[in-house]
């Protein structure tokens, strides 16, 4: 038989069961919008994650609380200082600069606008450190601190969010808890940051003016950053860190976790990676089962036409023709459901956006999925096609 009749009589058995191929098709339907969304969610968490630290200097190194200390009492836990924070600095040969903060939200007034916002304390290295810049006025400095001068710097989105424009914000004052602060610069546009801290939507007051004005050192316990000079020493400045807190500390060293930058990436995406695959393995579930609905319609369809089979090789054509005719039915409905997911796909796209997460739809993901899609009807088509080439002339006739 030739192909070009093969392909036509295929085409006729599935046009004359529209609906049956449409319900067949729709297992291979939602695995292939499934396996889209999880390819374009992997993809966008990744993405969100390398934003969120694209602008950080991958030689820092942070000092936290262990929250994993099941004995950390946070009001009993002695702090680190500036003065702490120097003496890690003096006894590292690797490390350049060090950095304290403290950050919490507190009530805010602006123009009359009441808020409730990030205020952020932070000493003299932290903008270095965190590659923040000034884009209008200044920023803080070593006599704010020593003064615990009431002046503060703005995140770009805050200070669009409470002024006509960022710039026409310096010179203004700000109330924070009740206290009039004069705002002196304004962040260059950052993106989502680390810590828990979103530079673009926080207000930052010298650390000295922080705990005077603002937090109590019971319940806000700073952040201590660290910068190693050369990348290629994060190792043995975490090492430097970890003896001076077992120093400074002694058996307190224990109430505090040092990480570098490079491990808070790598985390985050192991994290990401990790939901990928347990989506991916949903959706090759669906798919599995999409396939078993493809092999049993076509198991039907197979006894069906049986004596349309029979008749088809009594008039010559050979168990390699029906093969080919029903697997090629199989790939044709996987296909149609496959394509059918990429629209379904795009559409689902504004419900991920509703729901705030992250999605990058490639290329990559939709060639992906089709081919999912197509390998698993010519899989699960085979064994019915196989079936279906077996039949005998004379016994495929007689079939009632």
């Amino acid at each position: 038989m030739k192909v070009q009749e093969l392909i036509n009589i295929t085409f006729i058995n599935l046009i004359e069961n529209k609906l049956k191929v449409i319900l067949t098709s729709l297992g291979i339907i939602v695995g292939t919008a499934t396996i889209i969304m999880v390819i374009a969610i992997g993809k966008g968490g990744e993405e969100d994650v390398k934003k969120q630290f694209e602008g950080l200097s991958a030689g820092s190194i942070y000092i936290n609380l262990n929250f994993e200390n099941p004995d950390l009492d946070i009001k009993e836990v002695v702090p680190l200082d500036e003065e702490k924070m120097q003496s890690i600095m003096d006894d590292s040969n690797n490390i350049s600069k060090v950095t304290l903060s403290v950050q919490g939200f507190t009530s805010i007034k602006v123009r009359g606008k009441e808020g409730f916002e990030s205020v952020v304390g932070i000493t003299n290295e932290f903008n270095d450190i965190n590659n923040l810049n000034i884009q209008f006025g200044e920023s803080l400095n070593e006599y704010h601190q020593e003064g615990k001068d009431k002046v503060c710097v703005l995140g770009e989105s805050l200070a669009q969010q409470y002024f006509i424009d960022a710039e026409s914000a310096i010179g203004e004052t700000i109330k924070i808890n009740e206290k009039t602060y004069k705002i002196i610069g304004i962040l260059d546009r950052k993106g989502d940051g680390t810590q828990g801290l979103s530079p673009d939507k926080s207000i930052f007051i010298p650390y000295s003016s922080a705990y005077k004005y603002v937090y109590d050192e019971k319940n806000y316990i700073p952040q201590g950053t660290a910068l190693v000079d050369d990348i290629n020493k994060v190792e043995n400045g975490i090492r430097d860190v970890q003896s001076s807190l077992d120093y400074i500390f002694d058996e307190e060293a224990v109430n505090f976790n040092v990480e570098d930058a490079g491990s808070k990436i790598e985390a985050a995406l192991a994290s990401a990676k990790t939901m990928n695959v347990l989506l991916m393995s949903v959706a090759t579930i669906v798919f599995i089962v999409g396939g078993i609905g493809i092999m049993n319609v076509l198991f039907v369809a197979v006894n069906e036409r049986t004596k349309e089979i029979g008749i088809l090789k009594a008039l010559g054509s050979s168990g390699k023709d029906i093969l080919i005719q029903f697997l090629l039915e199989s790939v044709i409905i996987s296909s149609f459901g496959g394509i059918c997911g990429i629209i379904l796909s795009y559409l689902l796209m504004p419900l991920t956006k509703y729901l705030g997460v992250p999605v990058l739809f490639t290329i990559d993901g939709q060639v992906i999925a089709l081919s999912f899609a197509i390998i698993t009807g010519t899989v699960f088509g085979i064994y019915p096609a196989y079936k279906a080439s077996k039949l005998k002339p004379v016994e495929a006739l007689s079939y009632e």
